[in-house]
């Protein structure tokens, strides 16, 4: 079955512009989520809509990957978070809204989008990946042991591995494996793109400057990105 059959727009020639790498709110998100947002224009169609479903998206824009199906939500969250795009449902269907479409691509003669238009009461919240079963450690109780559980684990948590990368580095960016016992405890996995939404706009601002930021487990036993972000800096170009 073809992209096309699928219900997919014909694939389409985009521009960049120049000042793309430069913008602050490419360089909050990761090079793949980067990659991918770029790779979305050519299945954009001229109102800058597209299906968002994952695996879709997934084995057309990464066929050679085979981890992409396990971590393009990750990416769409990222972008999601930097008011790239919007994931929406309408009558049980998800899609995709480009922010700024029609300034950042020049569309001759657009044609009608076949899509439903994002409105903000069918806007759909990123879901929590669902989580691989973990292998039980078989191996010796040595520290060797550990630490390959503990990386296995750390990869189910795509959530945390996004806060923690997101994290600022600094002398208190310390306790990795206790940060993440309190992840999971705590259940956070389902508030990964509020938390790292928060830590991203807190680095941008006055309030942890020079090093005044907690160290993450204090952020998150005492979960401080419900706290208000004050300083923050001035819209992203592609910010909505």
């Amino acid at each position: 079955m073809t992209a096309w059959q699928r219900g997919v727009e014909m694939p389409r020639i985009r521009t960049i512009k120049p000042e793309f790498p430069q913008s602050e709110s490419m360089g909050r998100v990761s090079r793949d989520a980067r990659l991918l947002f770029i790779e979305l224009w050519t299945l954009c169609d001229d109102s800058g809509r597209t299906r968002a479903a994952s695996r879709m998206l997934a084995s057309l824009l990464f066929p050679y990957d085979d981890d992409a199906p396990a971590l393009i939500d990750g990416w769409l969250a990222e972008l999601e978070r930097e008011h790239c795009l919007d994931r929406y449902l309408v009558d049980g269907q998800s899609y995709i809204q480009v922010h700024k479409w029609l300034i950042h691509q020049k569309i001759d003669h657009p044609s009608q989008s076949k899509f439903p238009a994002f409105e903000d009461s069918s806007r759909k919240f990123a879901k929590p990946r669902e989580k691989l079963p973990r292998t039980k450690d078989q191996g010796p109780r040595t520290k060797e042991g550990i630490k390959e559980k503990t990386s296995c684990v750390s990869r189910t948590a795509a959530g945390f591995d996004l806060f923690w990368s997101t994290w600022p580095t600094s002398p208190r960016k310390v306790a990795k494996a206790a940060c993440l016992k309190k992840w999971e405890s705590g259940r956070l996995e389902p508030l990964a793109a509020a938390i790292v939404g928060h830590v991203t706009a807190m680095r941008a601002s006055k309030q942890w400057q020079d090093g005044f930021e907690p160290t993450p487990l204090t952020y998150l036993n005492q979960r401080r990105w419900e706290d208000e972000v004050s300083g923050a800096p001035a819209e992203n170009f592609f910010a909505a």
